[in-house]
């Protein structure tokens, strides 16, 4: 019985403090669930940032959304930009987000989950008074012991003074149900710790409207991205702007911050221009280079685009970046080119000497073309005119089968004498029509002049490649 009347002592003092929580709770305004948190980013420079929203970190960057105007609005301005982690005071930092989230959670879910946390702790103790069984009500007691103590550590510390309160009422009602389970009074497990607070960092109002300009401006000092940067200076520019048909008064901040602002975007606009008006330049010099497989005048373009990013202050490292790869691979093309046009010089001799000793077969089947194609139209040519087509054709092939070639035409040698085949077969067909009146031997006739001609015309076009410097 005096186990049951401490219990139920645990379990009215659990309700009692829950009522006014839960009134409390009631009578709150409801928090609207579009309003987003104001962090803070603190810079290692003093100077700070408003993150309209939770910030997060990317590898090595911090991605923040900042507004850019006033707060009145339901939909603000907001500008998403990447700084350096490295430029940030996490301390700081970390300590406000803490705090502020603290801060949300107390004005919106706080009383409720707490109120939540006091009825499901009072429903245990009023179901262990009603038990019989020692083990089953120091079990159930045990739990609400537990959650009791957790709850503080995943809510950001809320009401933990509160939460202590409970903890020692149920400490005795545990302790005496122990005793009565044949355990000890006391167990470790269960002997409280202290639970980390929220930092305890006031908070900061939100920005004026010529704060959040000034921020703005903070910001696109710090972003490492000239693309990011130029987009913050027209969102300040248009932030400012004047309106259509009036003029802004002379002196005023807004004018002041305009200017300021236009002044930096023209200087990033100029900046961009000059990089890009360089690279176009160099692009276009390094492919004339290349096709000369000038090795050495890509590598002068290479420290010329150095030099010039050095001038000018290394304003752009992507698009310098972006340039030196590209100048690398055509410095990779030139080199190629020059390996490949070293190696066809030392082979130009013999290559020259090749063509010179095949310059006959290749007239004579060059001459046997309008022949092959009357026998492909099957059109003639007349029967008197197939003995010497045959025989100059004849005579091509017999002198490419014995004409001595490099490695280089092996190739196009091959398809030469192919072609001679395929044009004495040709022929040797036609007459063999025309003898038996056989048309399917015609159209025999007819497709290995086709090939012969499709061959010697390819052969044709390498010879000549093998003959010129080898280019892009």
């Amino acid at each position: 019985m005096f186990i049951r009347d401490r219990v139920v002592r645990a379990w009215r003092g659990v309700a009692l403090l829950a009522v006014p929580l839960l009134a409390l709770t009631l009578g709150a305004a409801p928090a609207s669930a579009a309003d987003a948190l104001l962090y803070r980013i603190f810079l290692r420079d003093g100077s700070t940032l408003v993150s309209y929203g939770d910030f997060a970190r990317v590898a090595d960057r911090v991605v923040v959304s900042i507004p850019i105007g006033g707060l009145e609005e339901a939909t603000p301005t907001l500008h998403l930009v990447s700084i350096s982690e490295s430029s940030v005071d996490w301390e700081r930092t970390d300590q406000y987000a803490a705090a502020t989230r603290a801060r949300h959670y107390a004005t919106t879910r706080g009383e409720a989950d707490f109120d939540t946390l006091s009825t499901d702790v009072a429903r245990a103790l009023h179901d262990v008074a009603m038990m019989k069984d020692p083990a089953q009500r120091l079990a159930l007691a045990t739990e609400a012991r537990r959650m009791m103590s957790d709850w503080p550590a995943s809510h950001y510390g809320y009401r933990a003074a509160d939460v202590a309160q409970l903890s020692a009422l149920l400490d005795d009602a545990v302790g005496e149900l122990r005793v009565a389970a044949g355990l000890p009074r006391v167990d470790l497990s269960l002997v409280a710790t202290a639970v980390p607070l929220p930092p305890n960092v006031p908070e900061i109002p939100p920005p004026t409207l010529r704060e959040s300009i000034e921020q703005a401006f903070r910001a696109a000092s710090v972003v490492d991205d000239p693309s990011e940067r130029v987009s913050l200076l027209q969102a300040i520019v248009g932030s400012v702007a004047p309106e259509a048909g009036k003029r802004s008064e002379k002196g005023s901040w807004t004018s002041l911050v305009h200017s300021r602002a236009a002044s930096a975007l023209s200087r990033e606009l100029k900046i961009d221009r000059t990089y890009s008006d360089l690279a176009s330049r160099t692009i276009s010099t390094a492919d004339e280079r290349v096709r000369r497989a000038d090795v050495g005048g890509i590598e002068k373009l290479v420290a010329s685009v150095l030099k010039t990013d050095d001038r000018l202050g290394r304003r752009r490292p992507q698009m310098t970046a972006a340039l030196l790869a590209t100048l690398d691979g055509r410095l990779d093309a030139a080199r190629r080119l020059r390996l490949a046009r070293d190696a066809w010089a030392i082979r130009r001799d013999a290559l020259v000497d090749y063509q010179q000793r095949i310059r006959g077969a290749v007239d004579r089947l060059r001459r046997s073309v309008p022949g092959l194609e009357q026998i492909r139209q099957l059109s003639g040519p007349e029967p008197t005119m197939l003995p010497p087509l045959t025989a100059r054709i004849t005579d091509a092939w017999k002198e490419l089968k014995n004409a001595r070639f490099p490695a280089e035409a092996d190739a196009v040698h091959n398809m030469l004498v192919n072609a001679a085949q395929l044009a004495i077969r040709a022929a040797a067909s036609r007459q063999l029509a025309i003898t038996t009146s056989d048309m399917n031997k015609a159209w025999e006739a007819s497709a290995a002049a086709a090939g012969a001609l499709l061959m010697l015309e390819r052969a044709q076009d390498d010879l000549r490649k093998l003959a010129a410097p080898p280019g892009l």
